[in-house]
């Protein structure tokens, strides 16, 4: 969570340094850090509940790694699991897309109001959506497959998924603390 919630952070931060690059904040040090405990703080706050009685967790897949209790039918644990989809899958899909799309439509525009005998503000705009892309991308790929499975077995909790099938979209959506800083860096000229 904490990994969907940084990204959602990157987002907003770069829709306002790009498409506010004189207003009335600048992006500092202390800016990256309150993103980062805003994170972290979000995840804890949202995966906290079980170990007070509010939802529960199991081992899942192959028994690697824990994770809410997606099978149980308890109105407690049903309640929880949705409000957890959606303030900690939905929300941050959402700003993401958000900040995305209104970043680049920003771009759109200086580009066309912008005359560029080199063509230079297109390659940057180019740039940027590329960046945005393939994050938006990569966010689905390994997000979308366990956000998915989880609530197909919400939604029918008789469906049976194999341990081995189940634990290919948990290893996909946790390795993404991975490869997301990386896309970032190696996408953004910026850094």
């Amino acid at each position: 969570i904490a990994s969907l919630c940084t990204i959602g952070v990157i987002s907003v931060e770069r829709y306002i340094v790009v498409c506010y690059p004189m207003g009335a904040v600048l992006f500092q040090t202390r800016h990256a850090v309150a993103g980062v405990v805003l994170s972290w703080v979000w995840s804890f706050v949202w995966n906290t509940p079980p170990l007070f009685g509010w939802g529960s967790y199991e081992l899942e897949g192959v028994k690697t790694s824990c994770a809410p209790n997606w099978y149980s039918r308890d109105v407690g644990n049903m309640s929880y699991i949705i409000i957890y989809f959606f303030l900690c899958f939905a929300v941050p899909f959402s700003i993401i897309i958000v900040s995305y799309s209104r970043l680049l439509w920003t771009l759109h525009q200086v580009t066309k109001l912008q005359v560029s005998e080199t063509g230079s503000t297109n390659r940057v705009e180019v740039q940027v959506a590329c960046m945005v892309v393939v994050m938006v991308l990569a966010f689905l790929v390994t997000w979308l497959p366990y956000a998915a499975m989880a609530l197909a077995v919400i939604i029918d909790s008789s469906l049976y998924i194999d341990p081995i099938i189940a634990t290919m979209p948990v290893y996909l959506a946790k390795s993404s603390t991975v490869y997301n800083p990386i896309i970032y860096i190696f996408m953004n000229r910026q850094v």
